[in-house]
């Protein structure tokens, strides 16, 4: 048997490679290279049609009496053309609310027209406010903000929180809302000043509006100022009135007012004064009368006899 040596061996495999690489066409190798490092992109499907809310504070916390205002983002999605939706929300009993563009003040809307091809939302800004007359207890209140445009729909869940009411009430002791006074004199009445709200108060001041009392009339109310009146607690004020000299006999109105430093509230009360003239005049008239009197008996008595 002939034997190959090792080097004969590597010269003829270097030989078998360089006849099979000149039988490959350039033309098959690079098809082949475009075959392992080309790809086909993926067509991606069209998004759907849908409203996107958003709203970075859906949560608002505060006491009762303020309003409650969240921003919020809106954006219309998969549309092909621009399309009007509708917006409304559903606030719990004892409130209101408003909608309004998120740049601007004034201007409530019911609707919006949305363009899909926007690359940035619409802002806009739902304001949800407790009535004056109904200040609402502490607690959740769930506030919900819908974006629609027939079968199209979206809703944003939110939440307003009252963390306190603050709220003053102004009374009289025996429930009486009507005093007397004598002109030329002092009088005092008592009023009660109560915080009937849950939260503290402080810096609280009671007077008497000066539109509200008759001119030339001194009204001191004593205290005028409570540092701090905590939530049940009351406060007895003494109110003195001095009428004029002058004052007419009758009856007059006077407001009471109580309002902390903070106004979180306010409590009022109409006292009616009925002035009475002081007691000498009232001697003077019957003196009068009596005088009167006599000389008209005189009278009768002279021209009788003859």
């Amino acid at each position: 048997m002939r034997k190959f040596s090792p080097l004969a061996a590597v010269l003829s495999i270097c030989l078998i490679a360089m006849l099979s690489f000149h039988l490959i066409s350039p033309a098959a190798v690079s098809a082949a290279a475009k075959t392992a490092f080309s790809f086909s992109p993926t067509a991606t499907p069209d998004e759907a049609e849908r409203i996107d809310l958003q709203c970075q504070y859906p949560v608002l916390s505060s006491y009762a009496g303020l309003y409650y205002t969240y921003d919020i983002s809106v954006s219309y999605i998969g549309g092909k053309e621009s399309k009007t939706f509708d917006l409304k929300a559903t606030v719990p009993e004892g409130f209101s609310y408003t909608i309004s563009p998120g740049y601007g003040e004034g201007k409530e809307i019911a609707a919006i027209r949305l363009d899909p091809t926007k690359s940035y939302p619409e802002s806009l800004k739902l304001t949800v406010r407790p009535y004056v007359w109904k200040v609402p207890a502490p607690g959740e209140y769930p506030v919900s903000f819908e974006v629609s445009s027939g079968s199209l729909k979206e809703t944003l869940n939110l939440k307003a929180i009252v963390t306190a009411n603050f709220d003053l009430k102004l009374s009289t002791p025996d429930g009486r809302l009507n005093t007397e006074a004598t002109a030329g004199q002092d009088s005092q009445f008592t009023v009660i000043l109560a915080n009937t709200g849950s939260g503290d108060l402080e810096k609280i001041t009671v007077d008497t509006k000066a539109s509200n009392r008759p001119q030339s009339w001194t009204v001191t109310c004593k205290p005028d100022k409570i540092d701090s009146l905590k939530s049940g607690d009351t406060k007895e004020i003494q109110v003195t009135i001095h009428p004029s000299d002058k004052t007419i006999a009758g009856d007059y109105m006077l407001s009471v007012e109580s309002e902390p430093e903070s106004k979180q509230a306010y409590a009022n009360i109409q006292i009616r004064v009925t002035v009475l003239t002081p007691t000498i005049w009232g001697w003077v008239g019957v003196g009068i009368v009596v005088l009167v009197v006599i000389a008209l008996a005189g009278m009768f008595i002279r021209f009788g006899r003859r």
